[in-house]
């Protein structure tokens, strides 16, 4: 049985599979857009994006850069935060993220359960890096 399920995770998502957690995420973008978001809104836009950027490094490099903009977009917002204590979405910031979000949901639609593991596993490492840096 673990072969069957291992060749579960590494066929792609079937339609619809990831739906209700692209609602959730938009959703978090909206609150990010709109300044009523809290930590865990940026959070996941975050996660999202660091998951999708890892996998557009093996699938392409125009990609990849677009999710980097949206990654951009997203630092200076944190940024903002973290001086003036609110949530501040510049314009060209909302375009950049809003592409990156586009992105993120066609990279998962497209990925299979084991690839998007695989992506979070290395997010993972190199989040713990840079907290034992810190």
């Amino acid at each position: 049985m673990a072969g069957f399920r291992l060749l579960d995770r590494a066929r792609p998502f079937d339609e619809g599979d990831t739906t209700g957690e692209h609602i959730k995420t938009r959703a978090c973008f909206e609150r990010l857009a709109d300044g009523t978001a809290d930590n865990n809104d940026f959070d996941r836009v975050a996660m999202a994006l660091n998951l999708a950027k890892v996998r557009a490094l093996e699938i392409d490099h125009n990609l990849a850069c677009l999710l980097e903009a949206g990654q951009d977009a997203m630092k200076a917002l944190k940024a903002r935060n973290e001086r003036w204590k609110k949530w501040d979405m510049l314009s060209t910031e909302r375009a950049a993220i809003a592409d990156a979000m586009d992105a993120h949901e066609a990279i998962t639609d497209a990925s299979s359960p084991l690839q998007m593991m695989a992506a979070l596993d290395v997010v993972r490492r190199v989040i713990q890096k840079q907290t034992r840096q810190s």
